[in-house]
């Protein structure tokens, strides 16, 4: 193998480490692109993927939804999505923390 050779590879390795070394940096860019909101569960159809809260803001639900319990009508959540395609789209439901009674 001539020394030539060696150069033709050079800039493949190059480029392998660089992406290697981006992949930490672009996952955090994808996991900030993520935001949180809260309302009221106004619709739901875990059928056709769909969720409504009482703010106006409407969800498709990822194939991979994660939720504590089954999303239902009129419960209070804080959903975690992001935008892809021009849609909102649902990861996470939790139920929203409840507000201490004031005796």
């Amino acid at each position: 193998m001539g020394k030539g050779e060696n150069m033709h590879k050079l800039p493949a390795i190059t480029m392998m480490v660089l992406l290697l070394a981006a992949a930490p940096a672009f996952a955090q860019w994808v996991h900030q692109t993520e935001t949180v909101t809260s309302g009221k569960i106004t619709a739901v159809d875990l059928q056709r993927g769909t969720l409504a809260l009482d703010t106006g803001v409407q969800f498709t639900l990822a194939p991979s939804l994660q939720y504590t319990t089954t999303p239902a009508l009129n419960q209070e959540v804080q959903v975690t999505y992001s935008e892809q395609g021009g849609q909102k789209v649902a990861r996470i439901i939790d139920i929203a923390p409840r507000t201490l009674d004031r005796r």
